[in-house]
């Protein structure tokens, strides 16, 4: 594969020390970092001892696959010992938590990495009574799911403190502390937690990181714009401890993840630093025609380089706006998927703000909850996604399921243990998969479906124990109709895709993507979670919220056709004004032929 050079990817590939590398959406990173990659290993093969290697980091499973599938690609080879291709989680649980955790504390069991920390939510009821100013015990207004160190040593709940009024803040610590203590003895640790170990682990133990910086003396961190401040931290305090060569690889722009940590101000901050950092950029768009740019262009702060197109093949789409009301959403994503079969355009994705607006979309006037346990809507959940070829995620939301049915008796940690045992379990995943092809069909009333799926469970996993959805059997304030019971469950928990198969998702499913086309339905009510026409401006010489941010990276995903849809409410000079004369207006006639 030709890899080709401009003065931007020179200046990265010449580029050594500490390094902050600012790529616009479809900049090619992922490929110039495996150019760098080749250049790096050749450079360190007469360098390093043959234990001394890169680290390349990424933030997800797919983001480190990406480098590796690239890399190859470009080189013909696979990149093996002694570099390593990893997530920053798996690094830091692999190279320090794990390890070295007896350091950090005595006497504790060994820990457990948690995939999903709702499960603590659960193992921590009934053990403290620590309650708010209300007298209602603090564990449900902020769940031990939520609870994590900051990387000072003080606690917030998702990156927040609880207000005074609400919990005295000694109530409050003595809670974390608490729960943090049982958490860290037990070894039922989330990946946040994992990171603020392994960086008290640095501060308190210099040898571990004077090690790592022998063991890999450059490391390229990607997707550095969600790094969190604990991470942020723990990297500065390698190059404390020798490490020379850093680099932090992103879009502050597509930093999406403050809910999980998140903070892409430090990634701002080292970028702006020249006295201590080199701050590089990479502004030619290799995805997308300018015509798509200067969508998600108006969302940039004022002052920022420009994006320019350097795609090589333009097929010509005008950006599509669609105006829907209460009864058209159907019909719009009909119209795109006609659309997107009519130019040959395969990888395609819905995305949506919200279930309520979700539902419209696929003629589904509101949620409905017949049953009190939450097992059948995780089935329902598994079973569209496993329909929807989404099988990774299918297996994965099937299993937890079906280890808490065979589980039943077993204490939290040891059902979580068991789950971890059972992921790399090829013959009970091929089970799984014959389970979720297997489940009663949706065909079926809700009535039918709960009876013959509470048995089919029993039978298919030879529970001892039945199973029991615990169905709702009167009407309740308009959440739950008892007169659903009779009808089709398709009819109220459809798939999450469309007629040809397109995946109407979340734009963190999206994120990192680059695809044919996308449709992005926007709100028309303001809400804290909700994306509407008014949130695309620019703002100013401030940093764009994370709402904004949002929307800048779906509409920065496609590389031949953008389509979005707005409430009717905005009307044609709206749009032209905010897009301009060239965009298609799809009128109501187009859609109903």
């Amino acid at each position: 594969m030709e890899f080709e050079i401009n003065p931007q990817r020179q200046a990265y590939l010449d580029a050594r020390s500490k390094i902050v590398l600012n790529a616009c959406p479809g900049s090619g990173k992922t490929t110039a970092i495996a150019r760098k990659l080749m250049l790096l290993q050749d450079e360190y093969k007469t360098t390093l001892s043959r234990f001394s290697g890169i680290a390349c980091l990424s933030f997800t499973n797919t983001a480190k696959d990406e480098i590796s599938n690239k890399y190859t690609e470009l080189s013909g080879d696979y990149l093996g010992f002694p570099h390593k291709v990893s997530t920053i989680d798996s690094f830091i649980n692999h190279y320090i938590t794990l390890p070295y955790y007896y350091l950090f504390v005595k006497n504790a069991k060994r820990p457990k990495i948690l995939d999903e920390p709702g499960f603590l939510n659960d193992a921590w009821k009934g053990r403290f009574q620590f309650k708010a100013r209300n007298n209602q015990l603090i564990c449900f207004a902020y769940p031990p799911s939520s609870i994590r160190f900051e990387s000072d040593g003080t606690f917030s709940s998702n990156g927040y403190k609880p207000s005074a009024d609400k919990v005295a803040p000694d109530v409050f610590k003595n809670y974390c502390i608490a729960l943090k203590k049982w958490q860290v003895q037990i070894g039922l640790i989330t990946t946040s937690d994992s990171a603020f170990i392994a960086l008290s682990l640095l501060r308190n133990q210099p040898k571990i990181g004077n090690w790592l910086a022998l063991r890999f003396p450059h490391i390229i961190v990607d997707e550095a714009q969600d790094n969190s401040a604990v991470q942020h931290a723990l990297f500065d305090r390698l190059v404390e401890l020798g490490l020379v060569n850093l680099e932090f690889i992103g879009d502050p722009y597509q930093s999406l993840y403050q809910w999980r940590d998140a903070d892409p101000g430090l990634f701002i901050t080292k970028y702006a630093d020249a006295e201590n950092w080199q701050g590089l950029d990479l502004t030619d768009n290799r995805r997308s025609p300018q015509r798509i740019i200067d969508c998600f262009s108006i969302l940039r702060k004022e002052g920022d380089p420009a994006i320019n197109t350097a795609c090589s093949t333009d097929m010509k789409l005008p950006v599509m706006i669609y105006r829907y009301n209460e009864t058209n959403s159907p019909l719009i994503v009909q119209h795109f998927d006609q659309r997107c079969m009519e130019n040959g355009l395969v990888d395609n994705q819905i995305v949506v703000r919200g279930n309520a607006l979700k539902n419209q979309m696929l003629g589904k006037s509101a949620d409905q909850v017949p049953w009190k346990s939450d097992l059948p809507y995780r089935i329902i959940d598994a079973k569209h996604k496993f329909e929807g070829n989404e099988i990774k995620a299918a297996i994965k939301a099937i299993r937890s399921i079906v280890v808490v049915l065979i589980g039943r008796g077993k204490e939290m940690t040891d059902i979580k243990e068991l789950e971890q045992e059972l992921k790399t379990d090829n013959q009970f995943n091929a089970r799984l998969l014959n389970l979720l092809h297997d489940l009663p069909s949706f065909d079926q009333t809700i009535s039918d479906w709960t009876t013959s799926t509470q048995t089919f469970l029993k039978e298919r996993l030879e529970l001892t124990e039945s199973v029991n959805f615990e169905q709702k059997e009167r009407s309740f304030k308009g959440k739950f109709d008892k007169a659903i019971l009779n009808e089709p469950l398709k009819d109220h928990f459809k798939k999450s895709y469309s007629e040809s198969r397109i995946p109407i998702t979340t734009v963190h499913q999206v994120k990192g993507k680059s695809l044919d086309s996308i449709l992005v339905f926007f709100n028309e009510k303001k809400h804290k979670d909700n994306i509407t026409f008014s949130d695309i401006e620019s703002s100013g010489q401030a940093f764009p919220s994370e709402k904004q941010r949002i929307i800048y990276v779906a509409l920065s995903r496609p590389k031949h056709l953008l389509a979005m849809a707005f409430p009717e409410c905005i009307s044609e000079d709206e749009l032209k004004a905010k897009f301009g004369d060239t965009i298609n207006i799809v009128n109501s006639e187009e859609l109903e032929n």
